[in-house]
């Protein structure tokens, strides 16, 4: 057996990305998980206005809101606007 058949790589296989199933409006703790991100950086963020917020008696983030934030943060290929 040649050297190449024994170190082909097997077929990448596309897998599709499942939705997000949770609620739209996110607290603190649960939209700093949702960016992989410390809560100290997100209220540093929520309090400098980098991130959109609502505020009442707690801050709420929207989900979509975070999805605009990391497609605006990604480096390399022009996002269509």
């Amino acid at each position: 057996m040649s050297i190449q058949k024994r170190f082909k790589k097997p077929p990448t296989t596309i897998t599709a990305v499942t939705p997000f199933t949770g609620p739209r409006l996110l607290r603190i703790k649960s939209a700093a998980a949702y960016l992989s991100l410390g809560v100290g950086t997100l209220r540093k963020m929520v309090r400098d206005r980098t991130i959109l917020h609502s505020r009442g008696n707690k801050i709420l983030i929207d989900r979509l809101d975070l999805d605009r934030f990391i497609e605006h943060r990604k480096v390399g290929a022009e996002v269509a606007a």
